[in-house]
C-alpha cells in the first residue's frame, strides 16, 4: 500500500524506469515506432516472396511479379508529400489512424488477392496508407516531448525502420517455410490494427484551425505527378530501356508537372508544399546531405548480396546473416546519437555519421575481392556503416525539422523522407545500369565501379554538412514570409 499522501510514483515499488515505460508520450511514441517498422517490413519483405509469386502466377512472369515490389515504392513516395499536408491540415491523429487502417486494408486484399494484378493493386493501397501514416506519425508525437530531447525521439522512431527492415528477410523466410507468399502479407494486418486500437487511446486530441483555406488541388496534383512520374521512369526505365517512349513521355510530364507544381506553391495560399521550409537553412542543407547518403547506401546495399552469391558463393541464408551485424549496430548506437545530438547539437553528429558511413562505404569497395574473407572484408566495413547510419539516419530527421513551425512538422517531414526515398531508388536504378549490361559472374570490375561511384556520392554528404549546417539553431536564419499573390 503507497501511504497516504505520497503520489503513487513516489512509491518504492514502482521505480522511475517503470513511470517513463508507461507514460503516455512513450506510449504514443511506441505507436508511432510500430507505424516506421512496418512500413519498413513490409516495404522489404516483399522483396522474398518475388520468386514464389513468379511461381504461383507463371503466366504473369517476372516483370509483371516485379511490380509487387515497384508499385509500392513509387506509390510510397508518389503519395507521401499529400499525406504530410493533408495531417497538417486535417490533424496528425486522423491521417495517422486513418492511414494504419488503409494499410492495413491493403494488407490483408494483398494476401488474399487471386490474381497478380489485384496483388499489384492492394500493394498501391498499402503504400498509399505508408505514405499517410509515416510523416503523421512523427508530426503527432515530437509535441509530446520537450524539444531537447527531439533528437532522441527521432532517432528511436527511425531506428524502428531499420529494425523492420532488418527483420524482413528473415521473418519473410520463416513464413514462407512453414506457411506460404500469402502469410508475408498478411501478417501485418494484426499489428497495424492492434497499433489502430493504441493510437485511439494514447494519441492526443488534434488541434487544427477552423475553416482552413481550401488546399491547391491543382498543385497537388500536380506534385503527385511530379513525384511519380519521376520515380516510375527510374524504376521502369532499367527494365523497360531509358529511350523507351513511355518512359520519354513520363519523364516528359514529370517535368511539365514539375514547372505547374513550383508556380502553384509560389503563388497559392494553401500549397501542396510551403516552399518557405526550402528556405530554411538547417533543413535544406540536411535534406540535400540526407539524400546523397541516402542514394549512396540504397545502391551499395543493392551490389552486396549480388556480389556474395555470384563471387563468394554465399547461399541466402549466408547472405542475410552476413549483413544483420550493420542493421544492429545502428539500432544499438540510435539511441546514443539521440543523447548526444540533444546535448551537443545535431552538426558534430551529422558530420561524424555521414564520414563514418563514407569510410565504411570505402573500405568495401578497397576490400570487397574474390580472394577476401567476410571477417576481414565485409564485416568492418558493414560496421562503419552502421555506426554512421546510427549518428546521421535518426538525427539526421531530427535536425531536418529542427526549426519547421509546428503547424508544417507533417508536411517538413513527409518532404524530407519523400527526397530521400526518391534519391534512394535512383540510387538502385545507376546501380542496375552500371551492372546490368555485364553478364553475372563477370561483375567484379562493374561492382567495383559501382562502389567507388557511391563513395564520391557518398563523400559530399560530411562536406555538405560540415560547411552548411549552422553551427547552432540560434544562428541560422529564420524563414522570410512568403509573398502571397
Amino acid at each position: 500500500m503507497v501511504p497516504s499522501g505520497r503520489p503513487i510514483w513516489r512509491s518504492p515499488l514502482i521505480t522511475p524506469s517503470v513511470v517513463v515505460i508507461l507514460s503516455r508520450s512513450n506510449q504514443a511514441l511506441a505507436v508511432a515506432a510500430t507505424a516506421m517498422l512496418l512500413a519498413a517490413f513490409v516495404g522489404t519483405a516483399s522483396n522474398i516472396a518475388v520468386p514464389i509469386l513468379e511461381t504461383e502466377f507463371p503466366d504473369a512472369g517476372l516483370t509483371t511479379v516485379s511490380w509487387v515490389v515497384s508499385a509500392f515504392n513509387v506509390a510510397q513516395v508518389t503519395f507521401m508529400l499529400l499525406g504530410g499536408r493533408l495531417a497538417d491540415r486535417l490533424g496528425r491523429r486522423r491521417v495517422f489512424l486513418t492511414g494504419l487502417l488503409v494499410f492495413a486494408f491493403g494488407a490483408a486484399l494483398s494476401g488474399i488477392a487471386p490474381s497478380i494484378e489485384l496483388v499489384i493493386a492492394a500493394r498501391v493501397i498499402q503504400a498509399t496508407g505508408v505514405s499517410a501514416m509515416v510523416p503523421a506519425s512523427l508530426a503527432a508525437v515530437l509535441p509530446e516531448f520537450p524539444v531537447e530531447r527531439r533528437a532522441t525521439i527521432v532517432s528511436l522512431w527511425s531506428s524502428m525502420g531499420v529494425l523492420g527492415a532488418a527483420a524482413a528477410p528473415t521473418v519473410s523466410a520463416g513464413l514462407l517455410q512453414v506457411s506460404g507468399w500469402r502469410a508475408v502479407f498478411l501478417a501485418a494486418v494484426p499489428v497495424a490494427l492492434i497499433a489502430f486500437v493504441a493510437g485511439r487511446r494514447v494519441l492526443s486530441p488534434d488541434v487544427v484551425a477552423d475553416n482552413p483555406p481550401p488546399l491547391d488541388v491543382i498543385g497537388a496534383l500536380a506534385g503527385t505527378i511530379m513525384v511519380g512520374g519521376l520515380t516510375f521512369a527510374m524504376v521502369q526505365g532499367r527494365v523497360w530501356g531509358w529511350l523507351d517512349a513511355r518512359i520519354v513521355t513520363t519523364a516528359i510530364l514529370a517535368v511539365l508537372s514539375f514547372v505547374l507544381f513550383i508556380r502553384r506553391s509560389q503563388n497559392h495560399p494553401e500549397p501542396l508544399l510551403d516552399l518557405q521550409i526550402l528556405r530554411i537553412r538547417s533543413f535544406s542543407v540536411v535534406t540535400s546531405a540526407g539524400a546523397l547518403v541516402s542514394m549512396s547506401t540504397a545502391a551499395t546495399w543493392f551490389l552486396y548480396p549480388l556480389f556474395m552469391i555470384e563471387v563468394w558463393d554465399y547461399s541466402v541464408l549466408q547472405i542475410g546473416l552476413a549483413m544483420t551485424p550493420g542493421p544492429v549496430s545502428l539500432i544499438i548506437l540510435a539511441p546514443l546519437a539521440g543523447r548526444l545530438a540533444d546535448r551537443h547539437g545535431y552538426r558534430q553528429v551529422l558530420v561524424l555519421g555521414a564520414t563514418l558511413a563514407t569510410i565504411g562505404t570505402a573500405w568495401m569497395a578497397w576490400r570487397l575481392l574474390p580472394g577476401e574473407t567476410y571477417v576481414r572484408a565485409f564485416l568492418p566495413g558493414t560496421m562503419l556503416i552502421g555506426g554512421g547510419m546510427a549518428f546521421m539516419l535518426g538525427p539526421a530527421n531530427a535536425a531536418a525539422l529542427a526549426e519547421v513551425r509546428p503547424t508544417q512538422l507533417g508536411s517538413a517531414n513527409a518532404a524530407y523522407n519523400m527526397a530521400r526515398l526518391t534519391a534512394a531508388a535512383l540510387g538502385v536504378a545507376l546501380m542496375a545500369t552500371i551492372i546490368g549490361a555485364t553478364p553475372a559472374g563477370s561483375r567484379l570490375d562493374a561492382f567495383r565501379a559501382g562502389w567507388w561511384t557511391m563513395v564520391a556520392v557518398m563523400s559530399l554528404g560530411p562536406v555538405i554538412l560540415a560547411l552548411g549546417y549552422p553551427r547552432s539553431v540560434a544562428e541560422a536564419q529564420e524563414p522570410e514570409p512568403a509573398e502571397v499573390s
